[in-house]
């Protein structure tokens, strides 16, 4: 009699055991690398572009899969096919006249159910003339059951990450998920995302560059701490020229660092004198921040108190122009930079 009592519980504790496996395949907990391919869209890469541009224009941008406020998880809502298309051509046409060389997105959708398997990285690199793809996938699993309630909310099947767009051919791509966050248990993280640093290199006319695309975690400030200084390992084996992306960390001098809507603390965070530590220089330097901090805001976009990402950049080069821009697609706001690689193509007072 107990016997047969006992069975259905086995059952149930079987089904939901298999669910579990199914749900958070492929399991991935520590940091590797991966190869990802490069994709050329079949663009004609001499739309809009010089051969050996003077300017080089870099931007970065986290997309949060073009959900806008909500994107965290409280306030989201499963949104309908339409929505997506509305915002994925909203999102090209912005990044077409911002005219950035490469642009560097996180929290761009591949495929997966909350997204109705819109590859966005693709989809805004075809609309905006970006013949050059390099997709970083740092969020791959069957089933996210996240939000946790109510069920018809659940993310489902998913593959996101980071994704380099470039007008200029892109070659030598690597990514490297770091290790998910020690102090949460082995099973949330099977559904964690990675957090990652991107690599790769754009040949544009003679020259080359090599980028890094990052995002860093945003929960945790200790795990944030130990990936810079992973990510600062690779900047001195990698030798990149620019490092950009979502490193989730205020800068030292902001005058807020807690009490934010969403509970984030930055307080005692050593991320951003930790990056300092790398010799590159930032495109809104400290003394023009803190002269108005407002003004270099990314997060949240709707109401913007902090500044989360950055365009970092070597000492040789020479920066000429740096600004956040406004756009109500994401729960981040844009950073654009402009950088004088080479002197200009002709004189006009020589005729």
């Amino acid at each position: 009699m107990i016997k047969f009592i006992f069975l259905p519980f086995l059952l149930t504790f079987l089904i939901f055991f298999l669910f579990f496996l199914w749900a958070s395949y492929p399991w991935s907990l520590h940091e590797k690398k991966i190869s990802p391919e490069v994709y050329s869209l079949g663009i004609d890469p001499s739309v809009n572009i010089e051969e050996n541009p003077s300017v080089l224009k870099i931007l970065t941008y986290n997309l949060s899969f073009l959900y806008g406020k909500g994107s965290e998880g409280p306030l989201y809502e499963k949104r309908g096919k339409e929505f997506y298309e509305e915002q994925l051509k909203k999102a090209s046409e912005e990044i077409k006249e911002w005219d950035a060389d490469i642009v560097c997105l996180q929290e761009v959708d591949f495929s997966g159910d909350r997204s109705h398997d819109l590859n966005q990285a693709h989809l805004i690199a075809k609309n905006s003339n970006y013949p050059f793809v390099a997709e970083a996938p740092s969020w791959v699993s069957n089933y996210i059951p996240f939000p946790y309630w109510p069920i018809k909310n659940h993310f489902g099947r998913i593959k996101s990450g980071g994704a380099i767009l470039s007008k200029y051919p892109l070659s030598l791509h690597e990514v490297t998920l770091f290790s998910k966050p020690a102090s949460k248990p082995w099973w949330y993280n099977l559904f964690y995302l990675h957090r990652y640093v991107q690599k790769v290199t754009v040949t544009v006319g003679d020259q080359i560059f090599n980028i890094l695309n990052v995002h860093l975690e945003a929960f945790d400030k200790t795990d944030r701490q130990k990936q810079i200084k992973l990510l600062l390992s690779k900047i001195q084996k990698e030798n990149p020229h620019f490092v950009a992306g979502d490193f989730n960390m205020v800068p030292t001098i902001a005058t807020k660092k807690s009490k934010f809507f969403n509970e984030d603390n930055y307080e005692f965070d050593t991320s951003f004198e930790d990056m300092k530590t790398s010799g590159f220089l930032e495109v809104i330097p400290e003394e023009i921040y803190q002269k108005d901090e407002g003004l270099y805001f990314t997060f949240p976009a709707w109401a913007p108190d902090r500044r989360l990402d950055y365009i970092w950049y070597k000492k040789d080069l020479k920066m000429m122009k740096a600004e956040v821009l406004p756009s109500a697609l994401s729960d981040h706001l844009p950073l654009k930079a402009s950088f004088q690689i080479s002197g200009p193509n002709f004189n006009p007072y020589s005729q």
